[in-house]
């Protein structure tokens, strides 16, 4: 009976996984739209809360349960590789960070291109790739390919997963 169970089971999971892209084709052209731009902007005012510290502005970006997860890569991190797995872990660090005023790249500007987004009703996942660089210098500051899966909460799209990569400058 168990091993019935486990197939329907497996066999429903398959069928859930082949309707997503239905649910992302039956989306009108303008909604469509519509969702994009409310991805772009939550990321934007991510970005720009995180930079201009605004602890309140950028925390309510996020997904703030304890599955909210965080990976990212960065040359100039200590330990090269930065893992949270709750908002919590994440949180507590960069609140002390704001206080602190020991945000990295307080200048930065943030260009963003080859966007790809896939939205299934209340989630997305988006990927792009980054450039940043010192507004007041031009200086590139760093490039690299970020990855953010969002869900809504009460309408609004959240930050559930944030990936980056940070492609290691050449000579390095």
């Amino acid at each position: 009976m168990k091993h019935s169970i486990g197939k329907i089971g497996t066999g429903l999971a398959m069928l859930g996984l082949l309707a997503l892209p239905a649910c992302h084709r039956q989306m009108s052209d303008t909604a469509l739209e519509r969702e994009k731009a409310a991805i772009r902007d939550v990321i934007v005012q991510e970005t720009t809360a995180y930079y201009k510290q605004d602890y309140a502005a950028w925390k309510s970006t996020y997904v703030t349960k304890p599955y909210f997860r965080e990976h990212g890569y960065w040359d100039g991190f200590p330990e090269k590789v930065r893992i949270y797995n709750s908002f919590a872990q994440l949180d507590s660090l960069k609140k002390k960070q704001f206080d602190e005023n020991k945000t990295v790249w307080q200048t930065a500007v943030v260009a963003r291109s080859n966007e790809n987004f896939r939205i299934y009703g209340d989630v997305a996942w988006y990927t792009s790739d980054q450039i940043s660089s010192d507004k007041n210098t031009g200086k590139l500051l760093g490039r690299s390919v970020d990855i953010r899966i969002l869900e809504k909460e009460k309408g609004k799209w959240k930050i559930a997963y944030l990936g980056f990569y940070y492609l290691p400058e050449k000579g390095n």
